[in-house]
């Protein structure tokens, strides 16, 4: 317990690192670290001066990591948003440093000094370009966006009344030069909340658009990235934290129902198999056995994949495998005997002769089901009933 702690923003009035805070966590944890910028790094001079800040540095009380880059929101033509990473051209630790410095000093050589100094006992930390796209995956899970949308208005305007039902995709929409484009489609009535917040924050306010919650949505998204590099507690907004309470307990919820969907598949659907796991470690199915089954079940896994978040697994595998085709509506005789004359006529329009009505002819004698499939498509049972259930069916 209080082992370690990394403090990425914790304000106080209008300064966006709390020093008081700060202290106050040095008595507790045995290493703290500060992700800090030039307005960090300012505030830290200002309060400790550069000589007790080297002193805290040296004797390990404080470690600092000097942000070389940071996560951006970018407004663009038509309601379009994007997130990136940003850094200023040439932007290093060690000029961080020099600028933060100069805000004291003006003296080149001072400044350098104090550079050449503090990089010696701190270090850079840059996010990882692949957090863009983690973020970006986010904008494709609409179950969470419902639940982080309301936290961040409500942040900003309490007094707003949200729609009951409030309904936000986040969808691709061209691209900025190198950046993606990103178009937000909500029931939100904007212009009544730009009403209220006039009403309410007066000269403080300033008209809605998304930029700032897709920012909120990527900075948690960046806070859990840093809370995982430096294994901590981190420090950060509140709104920040809200944002990552719901992002895990949507990954937990999200785990939870896939196995109770799993576990309810294997109770009523494969009550009387073995998993295909145990049927392999058991010798019951071979290698080439595997291999043949995970082949077959590709399209199972499609259908799968797009079955929506907050419908159940077992419901729509009965949904699916019981839905009725057009082929279910019409007599099989008369069903079988137009196809058999199609084939025939076919092949025979292809100079096959009487040979067409003699293949469909042998089609129904061979394999009466094949063309009930032909004709109906495919279901998800078929896999099941016709390749997972074989294989894997325990012995009376």
């Amino acid at each position: 317990m209080f082992e370690k702690i990394c403090i990425k923003s914790k304000e106080r009035g209008n300064e966006n690192l709390d020093v008081s805070f700060l202290i106050d966590s040095m008595l507790f944890y045995g290493n703290i670290v500060v992700l800090v910028h030039k307005a960090e790094l300012v505030i830290l001079l200002k309060y400790f001066g550069e000589d007790f800040l080297k002193e805290l540095i040296q004797s390990g009380r404080l470690t600092l990591r000097i942000r070389e880059n940071i996560l951006g929101s970018m407004i663009f033509d038509g309601d379009r948003y994007g997130i990136q990473l940003w850094a200023a051209q040439n932007e290093t630790a060690s000029g961080i440093l020099y600028q933060a410095h100069r805000e004291f000093v003006s003296n080149s050589a001072k400044n350098m000094k104090f550079s050449d100094e503090l990089s010696k006992i701190t270090e850079p930390f840059r996010y990882d370009t692949e957090i863009v796209d983690q973020i970006k995956s986010d904008f494709e899970n609409e179950q969470l966006l419902k639940k982080l949308l309301p936290i961040y208005l409500t942040s900003q305007l309490p007094e707003f009344e949200l729609p009951a039902q409030l309904e936000i995709g986040i969808v691709k929409d061209g691209s900025f030069g190198p950046f993606d484009a990103f178009s937000l489609k909500t029931n939100l009535d904007i212009k009544n909340y730009n009403t209220m917040s006039k009403k309410v924050k007066g000269d403080t306010h300033f008209d809605f658009n998304y930029s700032g919650f897709l920012l909120a949505l990527s900075e948690s998204k960046g806070d859990i990235f840093i809370a995982s590099h430096f294994e901590s507690e981190l420090v950060t907004t509140t709104l920040y934290s809200d944002f990552i309470n719901q992002q895990f307990e949507d990954i937990i919820q999200r785990r939870t129902n896939s196995q109770e969907n799993l576990d309810l598949f294997g109770e009523y659907v494969l009550a009387d198999c073995h998993s295909i796991g145990d049927a392999f470690i058991q010798g019951i199915i071979t290698p080439k056995d595997l291999i043949g089954l995970l082949e077959k079940a590709d399209k199972f896994r499609e259908w799968l994949a797009k079955v929506p978040e907050d419908k159940s697994f077992i419901g729509e595998y009965y949904k699916e495998s019981t839905r009725e085709t057009f082929v279910d509506k019409l007599p099989v005789k008369a069903t079988r005997f137009m196809i058999f004359e199609g084939i025939g006529i076919t092949l025979d329009v292809m100079g096959a002769g009487g040979v067409g009505t003699a293949i469909g002819t042998g089609l129904s004698l061979i394999d009466e089901f094949f063309l009930d499939k032909l004709i109906k498509g495919w279901k998800p049972n078929h896999f099941i009933d016709d390749n997972l259930i074989p294989k894997t069916k325990k012995d009376k």
